[in-house]
């Protein structure tokens, strides 16, 4: 199948030490960014829930006192999963290679293949597709209840689609993953990172991925077995695609094909109603 796929990008481990400072704070604006960017739709599902008998889902703060809150929590959370990606974890060689070399001042056709660009939606196109059929199919054979409350509009989905493709990335990616990775490193005593170790990290992640995303599906349906077993199960197969790309194209490409899949997962077809 490798064959058939743009080739891995070539990781300039001095590039990258040399320029992570800078990478570091652009990273940061971004992170702090897309937190902000997900109040839209934060606000519109307790207001949902809120309509549909959950008093205690209201919206109490100002708009403008959810903004500093999401900003200062936004800074430290930033912080601390950049550093472990781009100090603590420098020995897997993952990191921000194609935002390093756009900092270094080297083009984007030069750093990344368009092929790897269309590849990375595609990727995350196809997955969000599948897993919809896969939905509609599970229903038939093993119904859920209705959800609580419909999906919010199509605006705060795509505020939400460009947050959660930044700010997951950067979480689980390049942060926690490389962090396993250098951990099976030291435990492997290998300076290399083998596909088993690769993979190893990315299902371990991959699972956690799965379990966080749990109280979000707690917003609209009770969490039965089944809905448990499905959110782990599908985030398990997004989270390990992200964390392949990841690995293959860098961290800017992995966030691309998140952002790809969300939209068309809850954007388009949202399986929430």
């Amino acid at each position: 199948m490798n064959r058939f796929l743009p080739k891995p990008i070539t990781r300039n481990k001095e590039e990258q030490a040399q320029f992570r400072w800078k990478t570091f704070w652009w990273l940061l604006f971004l992170f702090v960014l897309a937190a902000i960017a997900n109040i839209p739709h934060s606000r519109a599902i307790k207001t949902l829930a809120f309509q549909a008998g959950e008093t205690d889902k209201i919206v109490n703060n100002s708009i403008y006192e959810t903004i500093a809150m999401i900003s200062g929590t936004g800074l430290i959370v930033g912080t601390i999963f950049i550093w472990i990606g781009l100090w603590l974890s420098a020995k897997s060689n993952l990191g921000a290679p194609v935002l390093s070399g756009l900092i270094s001042g080297t083009s984007l056709r030069k750093l990344v293949n368009r092929k790897v660009i269309i590849t990375s939606i595609l990727i995350g196109v196809i997955v969000s597709v599948i897993l919809l059929l896969l939905l509609d199919i599970q229903k038939l054979i093993l119904p859920i209840a209705p959800a609580k409350f419909d999906h919010p509009s199509a605006l705060p989905n795509f505020f939400a689609a460009f947050s959660a493709g930044v700010t997951e990335e950067i979480i689980f990616r390049l942060g926690i993953m490389s962090l396993f990775i250098v951990v099976l490193q030291y435990l492997f005593k290998t300076k290399a990172s083998s596909n088993s170790i690769i993979w190893i990290a990315n299902i371990t992640v991959g699972l956690i991925f799965g379990l966080i995303h749990l109280p979000i599906s707690s917003n609209y349906w009770e969490l039965t077995p089944i809905v448990i077993g499905t959110t782990i199960l599908g985030n398990l197969i997004t989270g390990t695609t992200f964390g392949w790309i990841f690995c293959r194209y860098g961290l800017l490409m992995a966030m691309l094909a998140h952002f790809s899949f969300d939209i068309v997962f809850h954007v388009i077809g949202s399986p929430f109603g």
